[in-house]
Protein backbone atom coordinates (compact mmCIF):
# COMPACT_ATOMS: atom_id res chain seq x y z
CA UNK A 1 0.00 0.00 0.00
CA UNK A 2 1.42 3.39 -0.93
CA UNK A 3 1.87 6.16 1.62
CA UNK A 4 -0.81 8.22 -0.13
CA UNK A 5 -3.33 5.38 0.00
CA UNK A 6 -2.47 4.64 3.64
CA UNK A 7 -2.84 8.33 4.55
CA UNK A 8 -6.18 8.57 2.74
CA UNK A 9 -7.46 5.46 4.53
CA UNK A 10 -6.33 6.87 7.88
CA UNK A 11 -8.08 10.17 7.15
CA UNK A 12 -11.29 8.42 6.15
CA UNK A 13 -11.15 6.31 9.30
CA UNK A 14 -10.59 9.41 11.42
CA UNK A 15 -13.52 11.20 9.77
CA UNK A 16 -15.77 8.20 10.27
CA UNK A 17 -14.84 8.03 13.94
CA UNK A 18 -15.29 11.77 14.42
CA UNK A 19 -18.70 11.83 12.78
CA UNK A 20 -19.81 8.76 14.74
CA UNK A 21 -18.91 10.64 17.94
CA UNK A 22 -20.73 13.74 16.73
CA UNK A 23 -23.77 11.67 15.82
CA UNK A 24 -23.80 10.10 19.27
CA UNK A 25 -23.35 13.41 21.09
CA UNK A 26 -25.26 15.89 18.88
CA UNK A 27 -27.78 13.76 17.04
CA UNK A 28 -28.41 13.55 13.30
CA UNK A 29 -29.63 17.10 12.68
CA UNK A 30 -26.68 18.90 14.25
CA UNK A 31 -24.23 16.37 12.82
CA UNK A 32 -25.59 17.12 9.34
CA UNK A 33 -25.10 20.84 10.01
CA UNK A 34 -21.48 20.24 11.03
CA UNK A 35 -21.05 18.13 7.90
CA UNK A 36 -22.25 21.02 5.73
CA UNK A 37 -19.90 23.50 7.34
CA UNK A 38 -16.73 21.43 7.34
CA UNK A 39 -16.93 18.60 4.85
CA UNK A 40 -19.52 19.14 2.14
CA UNK A 41 -17.62 21.89 0.29
CA UNK A 42 -14.43 19.79 0.22
CA UNK A 43 -15.35 16.14 0.42
CA UNK A 44 -17.47 13.68 -1.42
CA UNK A 45 -20.05 12.08 0.85
CA UNK A 46 -20.40 9.10 -1.48
CA UNK A 47 -16.72 8.28 -1.02
CA UNK A 48 -16.77 8.27 2.77
CA UNK A 49 -20.31 6.99 3.29
CA UNK A 50 -19.16 3.34 3.54
CA UNK A 51 -16.79 4.24 6.38
CA UNK A 52 -19.42 6.32 8.17
CA UNK A 53 -21.90 3.47 8.23
CA UNK A 54 -19.49 0.54 8.44
CA UNK A 55 -20.92 -2.35 10.39
CA UNK A 56 -24.42 -0.90 10.45
CA UNK A 57 -27.29 -2.60 8.71
CA UNK A 58 -30.67 -1.00 8.05
CA UNK A 59 -32.01 -2.22 11.40
CA UNK A 60 -29.09 -0.66 13.30
CA UNK A 61 -29.55 2.63 11.46
CA UNK A 62 -33.27 2.53 12.20
CA UNK A 63 -32.58 2.00 15.92
CA UNK A 64 -30.20 4.97 15.97
CA UNK A 65 -32.70 7.20 14.18
CA UNK A 66 -35.50 6.20 16.56
CA UNK A 67 -33.25 6.72 19.59
CA UNK A 68 -32.42 10.27 18.50
CA UNK A 69 -36.04 11.05 17.66
CA UNK A 70 -37.02 10.16 21.24
CA UNK A 71 -34.46 12.52 22.78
Amino acid sequence: MSNITKNTNQQQSLLAEAFAALLEKLGPEKTAQVWQVFIAPYGDYLNIRPALFAGMDAAAMDREIRKFNRE
